[in-house]
């Protein structure tokens, strides 16, 4: 896998060098560049600090988004760092120190749809409220007393 982004890149590199090398017209060079600055993005490697993609597997570390590595033995590699404390995301699974979960909505940065995420406040409260949730605990929250 990174082998064919090597042999991609390789050759936007060539391509766009011969091309600004030789007699072009600032027109034609800039138009150039403009094509291999496109398809060197298209390659790269991304993260974010919210889910931007959500039918794609990623990883969830630091509050950051990771799309674009790979996941083996436990391990997360990513733009040659190796993490290991994130959760990887795939196919409606949580991998977490290399076991399997079932991913749950709201719970470890996982989210399968962008009105599950702008409404993750509302969502999470909902979901991580105790069993216990009773009278005594507003008695206890009540200022008054």
């Amino acid at each position: 896998m990174i082998r064919q982004h090597l042999k991609k890149i390789g050759v936007v590199a060539a391509l766009s060098s011969a091309l600004l090398m030789t007699g072009c017209t600032p027109e034609e060079q800039a138009m150039a560049a403009g094509v291999a600055m496109g398809a060197g993005t298209a390659i790269a490697l991304s993260s974010y600090s919210y889910p931007y993609y959500y039918n794609q597997p990623y990883y969830y570390y630091g509050g950051r988004y990771y799309y674009g590595g790979y996941y083996r033995n436990g391990y997360y590699y990513y733009r040659g760092h190796r993490y290991y404390n994130g959760h990887y995301y795939n196919r409606g699974y949580r991998y977490y120190r290399g076991r399997r979960y079932r991913a749950t909505v709201g719970h470890y940065g996982y989210y399968t749809s962008r009105s599950q995420y702008n409404n993750r406040y509302r969502y999470n409260n909902r979901n991580y409220k105790s069993r216990n949730y009773n009278r005594s605990y507003n008695y206890n929250r009540n200022r008054r007393y």
